[in-house]
């Protein structure tokens, strides 16, 4: 759930060479890192999970893109590519990867192990979640170890931050042999025993810890600085709080309302951006048939019945600001135009009249056609997160008022992404969150009908977004582009598949022992292979 790229990442006819020195090693060895976290990742398996958890711990292990994202310019720039060519008529990509990276048993990682993925990803029959993202391309090639030929047969806007992205190597030579999608028959979904990432795995022992230490043959300037790293998993927020207060642990996750206290902390140092891909909250509307929100007039009612400034000033305590559609106001395409349904009890009342409910005021009950109450069953995931649990018991309280029964549900977090990607799932509304992405093409993935329920799991299905995406990526047009993303994000805000929430700030408390942190829009993590221990901050 985490993407990026510039406005306009293609200019036809031109070659972007690096030079970048990623071989001069690093020179601040040493040192643990232990951090916290309340749910863990579900596989080390790129190509089946979608979940941030499980992407941090493929990012340790994995090294992801041909480009990256600038910290600075926010611009694509070599990465495992040494260079790229754009052809004059924009169709043909060619990139010439770097001749110095190897797997952790020594084997090079060639263009044929990007191949051997890619092939393996665009299969239908492996149901990658992001396969539709890869469909504008018409071949992908290694015209030999060092060099990848890609074609598109029209013009796409997003195609070098997708062609980048989404295509994560995995070692030819140990996985050809093995099942894709089965840990059972193949090891290295769970236990990956050859990689390209920082780290190596150690040990992991599900919901309880993980262990990875420095990967000796990493290519980008060789092995990181920080030898080895420890995340426990603990039952909620507070006692991983409590943990990096005492020392036991350098970071942990920070609920909003121990923000004030963190920043004071003698050995904590917060840090605290904007970013420039910032995660959004919003309440899942489930638009199946069957369900009262198959309904738009319920989901408008619900849109009116939540109180969004409530949940994002008491909830968030002010580190965060209201979202009314797909993109927050720090994207070039924000649409300032889209409905934010402001918080309007008798809006709502209005609207459930409109869908055949009848609010009984005095026994403050909102009765369906045959006289029963309305009753809503709301989950959320993790269980241990403090937030979420705030948030629904906010959305509860405030359809309570309007005489709506909601039941909550707090499950751990694999159970909770089972029960989001269900086919025919039995909840009405679910806790949900996305990070922006810095190019908004890539928020298609979870409107397309096609990605139901993996991706979309509200179920929303609207032809006329679909096709203002795709009319939106065949130009380089930015101001044609943000032009249609807008019409997209009005016509979204309109259908109200989700009760859009707030988008945050980010935050992350580090104990100052962790040297070499810089903050930029694309947060602290981007450099963290240069971060060190240092025992004695002072020195």
């Amino acid at each position: 759930q985490e993407s990026g790229a510039s406005q306009c990442s293609v200019e036809a006819g031109t070659t972007v060479t690096s030079d970048e020195d990623v071989t001069t090693p690093r020179g601040n060895y040493g040192g643990e890192y232990r951090s916290s976290n309340t749910s863990d990742f579900v596989s080390f398996h790129p190509y089946n999970t979608t979940d941030t958890s499980s992407s941090a711990a493929q990012a340790n292990v994995y090294t992801s893109g041909l480009l990256r994202l600038d910290e600075q310019t926010l611009e694509y720039i070599p990465h495992m590519a040494a260079s790229y060519t754009i052809s004059d008529d924009g169709l043909t990509f060619t990139f010439k990867l770097r001749e110095n990276m190897l797997w952790s048993d020594g084997e090079p990682i060639t263009a044929n192990d990007f191949k051997w993925t890619y092939d393996m990803a665009v299969d239908p029959d492996n149901g990658y979640p992001y396969r539709s993202q890869l469909e504008f391309m018409t071949s992908y090639e290694a015209l030999d170890d060092y060099t990848l030929e890609i074609k598109i047969d029209e013009v796409y806007a997003p195609a070098l931050g997708q062609m980048s992205g989404l295509i994560t190597p995995l070692p030819k030579h140990v996985w050809e042999n093995l099942d894709w999608d089965d840990p059972e028959t193949n090891p290295e979904i769970n236990a990956p025993s050859v990689v390209s990432g920082p780290y190596k795995l150690v040990e992991w022992k599900r919901d309880q810890n993980s262990i990875f230490e420095a990967n000796e043959m990493y290519w980008y300037k060789g092995a990181p600085n920080i030898t080895r790293q420890v995340e426990v998993i603990v039952p909620d927020q507070d006692i991983a709080y409590e943990m990096m207060k005492s020392g036991e642990t350098d970071s942990a996750p920070i609920t909003p309302e121990n923000l004030d206290e963190a920043r004071e902390l003698e050995d904590i140092t917060v840090y605290e951006w904007w970013p420039a891909a910032a995660v959004w909250s919003y309440v899942g509307l489930n638009m199946r048939e069957g369900f009262p929100t198959h309904d738009i007039n319920v989901r408008h009612a619900l849109s009116y019945a939540i109180d969004k400034e409530l949940i994002t000033d008491e909830v968030m305590l002010g580190q965060a600001k209201r979202l009314c559609s797909v993109f927050p106001e720090t994207s070039w395409a924000y649409a300032p135009d889209a409905e934010c349904y402001a918080y309007d009890v008798e809006a709502a009342i209005a609207k459930f009249a409109e869908a055949g409910y009848t609010y009984d005021a005095d026994a403050n009950e909102m009765l369906d056609a045959d006289g029963e109450q309305l009753e809503l069953k709301l989950i959320y995931g993790p269980n241990t997160s403090k937030t979420r649990e705030l948030i629904a018991l906010a959305v509860q309280d405030n359809l309570r008022e309007i005489g709506i029964d909601v039941e909550i549900q707090a499950l751990e977090w694999a159970s909770f992404l089972e029960e989001t990607d269900k086919e025919e799932p039995d909840w009405d509304m679910f806790l949900g969150a996305w990070r922006a992405t810095i190019e908004p093409h890539i928020m298609y993935t979870i409107w397309a009908a096609e990605n139901i329920p993996e991706l979309n799991s509200v179920a929303y299905d609207n032809p006329e977004v679909e096709a203002l995406f795709d009319e939106a990526g065949a130009s380089y047009d930015t101001d044609f582009r943000r032009e249609k993303y807008q019409e997209i994000q009005e016509i979204i805000s309109a259908d109200a598949p989700y009760v859009f929430l707030y988008y945050q700030k980010a935050w992350s408390g580090q104990n100052d022992r962790v040297q070499g942190i810089e903050p930029t829009a694309l947060g602290i993590g981007w450099n963290s292979e240069d971060w060190f221990v240092q025992e004695d901050p002072g020195e």
